[in-house]
């Protein structure tokens, strides 16, 4: 496989990619991957339709799917032909299409991509893919029962809540990872979850396929007892994180993010048929840190893709594992500063607690060890009316010693990880993107990545790059002395008040983040001041020391007259 592009495959996919050419080497046309949320499905499908080269139908039912695989085609393939099939736009003569569902179900242009000769079929989130729409697609561009050609279908959860097997579709499962796989790996955050049961009562709420039934749910869950003390269990556990909430309709969205904005937290809600710019507006908000808290009803549940949420609100409770699955992996992707994802979880007494989706019953590999509650804090959360907190669980994965790096934002949305040796990586934004450079202590630099990449792929090769050429030992979050109540040394403690930002019961762990801060900032305003010319004086100097100065920074000045100082002393 050609590997000249510039986002570097990870070992799963390689292997994703491996499994694919083995199973049409069997026979198998009909292909299912199940991927998490958050580990780069759509850059498996790049880096399959660049490897076969072949004309190519990508099929999404949301628009927000289509942008991004589009954004992803163009990352990992930049010089193929892309076309969009959706709404009035009809590219359909390039190599690559990536089309929407209901545009190319249509008759009329399933007629015109018939005449195509489209090779490789992908499917986005190919749960979805028993449908009748997407069934008409694939039968007329000829990929259905005993077709040669290859058709791929990708998701995060294979089962449907309706029953409607993806049998009928796909022939086999040929490669999958699961979620605490990934986290153990390194590939996704952890993630944190606290189920808290209220004594509000499931009976009565009927299914309809496979889950509640959002009419009964709604007369239920959205009550300003219930939306407050979501709100209240938020600022107890979670008041410092940024967070989406998944409501049962709009009106509980907007309820629910009122009881926010009452409590002083900034919020939004979000929801399928507001103003394309409304939400565009809302979603960025969030992503720079203009709110706090965005709540939705299903439109954020694929497609969303905000990589420092590190809180989900489950405020209506489920019966899919897809669904939940699809809520939880919101917070799964990686992001600089981000330890792990919290998921508060609410789940409401019913007749039978097992039929309601949890954490648990969602991600096996989730360990649990119950909290119990005083009857003082039971007779306090019996005070508010209908509520009252039954159980509350933690459940944690161990990652296995996963390294989680120390990055420290240092303003300008730029990001520092300075390893064992003051080496530091420094991530930039860029209007497309981060790049990432970096600064060795002895005054040189390096570019490591070079065309910008979205942030979280743009973190994980700097990591890549940590891990293999420096020593990251004090950069590692998970290590011993990062954990509990260590009080900073003596050192810590001096050299944080010589800058005046020590405070009285910081933990050793908040000591060495705020060092490393320090010095970060240091080293920030020293290359903002590096980018002046040299002095008369330092040309001088080193000239007249046979040092060619006509590439030279100001810092590098400043550095090779020490050494040529020291030199000269010793």
């Amino acid at each position: 496989m050609d590997m000249d592009n510039r986002l570097k495959l990870r070992d799963y996919q390689l292997q994703a990619l491996e499994a694919i050419s083995d199973a049409a080497v069997a026979g198998i046309q009909r292909q299912l991957i199940c991927l998490p949320t958050g580990s780069g499905k759509t850059i498996v499908m790049s880096a399959l339709a660049k490897q076969l080269n072949r004309k190519t139908l990508l099929l999404a039912h949301r628009e927000e799917l289509i942008t991004q695989a589009l954004d992803k085609f163009k990352l990992f393939w930049p010089f193929v032909k892309i076309g969009i099939c959706m709404a009035e736009r009809n590219e359909i003569g390039n190599q690559v299409v990536i089309g929407s569902v209901q545009s190319c179900s249509r008759p009329k242009r399933l007629e015109l991509l018939k005449e195509q000769g489209f090779d490789l079929m992908m499917i986005d989130e190919a749960h979805h893919a028993s449908s009748e729409s997407y069934r008409s697609i694939i039968e007329a561009l000829g990929f259905g029962y005993q077709s040669k050609k290859l058709l791929i279908g990708v998701t995060a959860t294979p089962q449907r809540s309706d029953n409607n097997g993806l049998g009928t579709t796909f022939e086999k499962l040929v490669f999958s990872r699961s979620i605490g796989t990934m986290i153990k790996a390194g590939y996704l955050s952890p993630v944190i979850g606290r189920k808290i049961l209220t004594n509000f009562s499931m009976k009565g709420i009927r299914s309809y396929n496979g889950d509640f039934s959002l009419c009964d749910l709604a007369e239920t869950m959205n009550s300003s007892e219930r939306n407050t003390f979501i709100v209240d269990k938020f600022q107890e556990y979670a008041k410092d994180r940024k967070a989406v909430a998944f409501c049962v309709d709009v009106q509980h969205c907007k309820d629910l993010a009122e009881a926010f904005k009452k409590a002083g937290i900034t919020a939004a809600a979000v929801w399928g048929d507001m103003l394309a710019d409304e939400r565009k507006k809302a979603l960025e908000d969030l992503k720079y840190g203009r709110i706090q808290v965005v709540t939705s009803c299903g439109v954020l549940t694929e497609g969303f893709d905000e990589p420092s949420i590190d809180a989900v609100i489950m405020a209506r409770p489920t019966k899919s594992h897809s669904l939940y699955i699809q809520c939880v992996g919101r917070g799964l992707r990686l992001f600089p500063g981000k330890q792990n994802c919290l998921v508060l979880d609410f789940t409401d007494r019913s007749n039978n607690l097992e039929s309601i989706m949890t954490l648990s019953g969602a991600i096996p590999e989730a360990a649990e060890s119950k909290v119990e509650r005083s009857k003082e804090e039971e007779k306090e959360v019996d005070k508010r009316p209908k509520i009252m907190v039954l159980e509350e669980v933690d459940r944690e994965f161990d990652i296995l010693g996963t390294t989680r790096f120390m990055w420290i934002a240092i303003g300008d949305e730029e990001w520092s990880l300075i390893d064992d040796e003051k080496n530091e990586i420094v991530m930039s934004p860029t209007d497309s993107g981060y790049i990432a450079r970096l600064h060795r202590q002895d005054g040189t630099t390096q570019q490591i990545v070079r065309s910008p990449l979205p942030i979280e792929y743009c973190s994980g090769v700097c990591e890549d790059y940590a891990r293999r050429h420096l020593k990251i030992a004090f950069a590692d979050m998970k290590a011993p002395w990062m954990r509990g109540d260590y009080h900073p040394t003596q050192g810590q403690q001096e050299y944080l008040e010589k800058y005046g930002v020590y405070r009285h019961g910081m933990t050793k762990a908040e000591a060495t983040i705020e060092i490393r801060r320090v010095i970060a900032l240091k080293n920030k305003q020293r290359r903002i001041s590096s980018n002046e010319p040299l002095t008369q004086m330092q040309r001088y100097f080193l000239v007249s020391r046979g040092f060619d100065t006509s590439k030279m920074t100001r810092l590098q000045a400043i550095q090779t007259i020490a050494k040529i100082k020291q030199n000269t002393l010793s």
